[in-house]
């Protein structure tokens, strides 16, 4: 029992202590807990069993409704006994709220709430919830406590779905029975913990199509975002129910007050029962389906996160739009405005470089995100533009102080908080500045093993710029499952790879637009590998110093 799911739609919300105690969640909560604690090796854990499931419901009913005799028997217990029962209702209390806790309701006909009420109804829950463990708390204490503390102990989010009528391609319309989130609420900080935490290996296209039997229509939810001018149709199994709620973190969640007669460039199938052993994609009609299954081992927020982003990036290259993998800023300075945008795959040293070139900054120069990790170049009347995808950033807990903005800590959603590479999904960025065109002003590729102290290259040689961006070298630093030097055709194993030969087709045009336009095309020498404290500053002092000498428009 990893998740705990609150069904409103069904059950009306637990007024009272006893429609809590009788709630089937609780009993479901007493079963696994004792049934956890005969192999625990806790302290107490031999006062524990001598309860069972059965046993500790009939006393906390007891407790709840006044019972004389347990009054009595309350009274008479040793201060050694009353702090054991005390420990027992902690620890019940802990366990619950160790796990991932979700209110669900669903909108319909006859009886459909706003937003704002649902969140009252969030929390709501959640006083009823720590009023229900207090009543029990402080019977068996004799008394009231002298320190309180709020602790969450409704859901870790809560999400508000409905029904709407979908354009789907025919073999797929049995996607149209699933709800879809049509808002949600968290209560942070969201905690969560994956059996994975690194991503492996490549998506690839493949012939399987998924059938009606391949997805638990019943146990799964779903919601449509937007990513730049696209629309995207995401579903998830319960089993990956905090991802649907990270999602609100990261990409722009289409209002459910939007058309609905139109088609979906992109469908996700996240926790399917087919028998592949990886996440694939297929095209159905003008659509890209990508899918991935349970048995990939996809327990882990970047597969979904990665496959929306190489479902965008393919319906781009359609377009020959060319596909960037690394990070966009707006660097400013009195009344100089510049875009500089990188290319780096994961671990290329982009988001430390541009936070040494912060702390050189002080106060000088202002600098803020376009695109933290994938964004689009535009070839429009002989310019390269540039947008976003996303609204946030999944970045590494190590990172929140390296470029991004620690006053929206509170609002992230954690992953695997105490391991190597634990993750964090935050907001950084409103929706109009990743769908906005941003002029290229420098686009530099990032590298992360040269020794070198020059911070930057300008090429000269178009040949040569073109050949070094389409290997895209780096030293793996262990965010990937990668290991040593690696290359990935554009620093882009999401689309581009799988593209290649379309890509390159029209990938030099671009670079033409930005050597005739002067735009300066670079190398940034992160020496992240080599350093790791020290290596990015040269490089930081070196944008700077290009951003100086830039003419002004």
């Amino acid at each position: 029992m990893n998740k705990i799911l609150f069904s409103l739609k069904k059950d009306a919300l637990p007024l009272t202590d006893e429609e809590i105690l009788d709630h089937p969640l609780f009993d479901r909560l007493l079963n696994s807990y004792f049934k956890e604690s005969e192999k625990s090796e806790r302290p107490n854990s031999a006062y524990y069993r001598e309860y069972g499931a059965r046993t500790a419901k009939v006393f906390l009913r007891h407790i709840l409704t006044g019972d004389e005799r347990t009054k009595t028997f309350l009274k008479g217990l040793s201060m050694q006994k009353r702090d054991d029962l005390l420990n027992l209702i902690d620890s019940l209390y802990d366990f619950y709220r160790q796990k991932e806790r979700y209110v669900l309701y669903e909108n319909d006909k006859g009886k459909k709430i706003t937003h704002r009420e649902f969140v009252l109804l969030f929390e709501k829950l959640s006083e009823r919830l720590v009023s229900f463990y207090r009543d029990i708390y402080e019977t068996v204490y004799g008394k009231e406590q002298t320190v309180y503390r709020i602790l969450p102990s409704g859901g870790n989010a809560g999400i508000l779905l409905s029904r709407r009528p979908l354009s789907l391609p025919k073999n797929l319309s049995f996607l149209g029975r699933i709800p879809l989130m049509e808002a949600v609420v968290s209560d942070p900080p969201f905690l969560l913990k994956t059996r994975e935490n690194k991503r492996k290996g490549l998506f690839q296209e493949k012939k399987r199509r998924v059938k009606m039997e391949d997805f638990d229509l019943r146990h799964s939810h779903g919601v449509i975002i937007d990513v730049y001018d696209q629309r995207g149709l995401l579903y998830f199994d319960d089993e990956y129910l905090g991802f649907l709620v990270a999602l609100g973190n990261l990409f722009q969640i289409e209002p459910s007050t939007s058309a609905n007669d139109k088609n979906f460039d992109f469908i996700l199938l996240f926790g399917t029962e087919n028998t592949g052993e990886r996440c694939y994609y297929y095209k159905e009609g003008g659509t890209y389906v990508g899918v991935c299954p349970k048995k990939a081992q996809i327990d882990y927020f970047g597969y979904a996160k990665k496959m929306i982003l190489t479902l965008f990036n393919l319906t781009m290259i359609d377009r020959q739009s060319l596909p960037i993998h690394g990070a966009g800023v707006r660097i400013r300075k009195k009344e100089k405005t510049k875009n500089f945008f990188f290319l780096g795959d994961s671990g290329a040293g982009k988001s430390e470089t541009l936070e040494a070139m912060r702390n050189l900054c002080k106060g000088e120069y202002q600098i803020d995100t376009i695109f933290d990790d994938m964004g689009t170049f535009h070839l429009i009347h002989d310019r390269v533009y540039a947008t976003g995808t996303e609204i946030g950033a999944f970045v590494r807990l190590d990172d929140l102080d390296q470029g991004y903005s620690l006053k929206s800590a509170d609002r992230a959603v954690y992953f695997n908080i105490e391991e190597e590479n634990s993750r964090v999904v935050i907001p950084i960025e409103d929706y109009e500045t990743t769908y906005t065109f941003h002029p290229v002003d420098a686009f530099l590729l990032a590298d992360n093993f040269t020794d070198s102290s020059r911070g930057i290259k300008i090429y000269h040689n178009i040949e040569e710029a073109i050949s070094d961006f389409s290997k895209g070298e780096r030293v793996a630093l262990n965010t990937t499952s990668e290991q040593g030097k690696v290359s990935t055709y554009f620093a882009n194993p999401f689309g581009p790879v799988q593209r290649k030969k379309d890509v390159e087709l029209f990938l030099p045009d671009y670079f033409h637009a930005l050597f005739e336009g002067h735009v300066p095309v670079g190398k940034l020498f992160t020496r992240l590998s080599l350093d790791r404290k020290n290596g990015p500053k040269e490089g930081a002092k070196a944008l700077l110093r290009l951003f100086d000498k830039l003419p002004e428009d």
